[in-house]
């Protein structure tokens, strides 16, 4: 694992917005990017981290980024990629949770 490059936390491969988005855009050089939560994560009842919520708008659960424009076209690919992604990187009891 690497730490987040926003909160400098460890990111495990189940939330990391990097993983994610090689697998959504079918380009594995973003495997090689800084890595970044994807979803919120809460320790204690605290968020931590922010995630990355342009990406985590598409899944389901997660609030819209006012900040983005929501495109209807990026949801379904968006799951895709998260489902692959929780396939083969499931998340582990010891990590810190998400919020959902």
């Amino acid at each position: 694992m690497t730490d987040c490059d926003k909160c400098k936390t460890p990111v495990p491969p189940a939330n990391d917005a990097t993983l994610f988005e090689a697998i959504r855009s079918d380009e594995p050089f973003f495997a090689f990017a800084i890595s970044r939560h994807l979803l919120p994560v809460v320790i204690d009842d605290v968020q931590i981290c922010p995630g990355s919520p342009s990406r985590a708008q598409y899944l389901e659960g997660q609030p819209r980024d006012p900040r983005y424009p929501y495109r209807d076209e990026r949801e379904q690919p968006a799951r895709d990629a998260y489902a692959a992604l929780q396939a083969q990187y499931p998340f582990e009891g010891d990590e810190a949770s998400t919020e959902s």
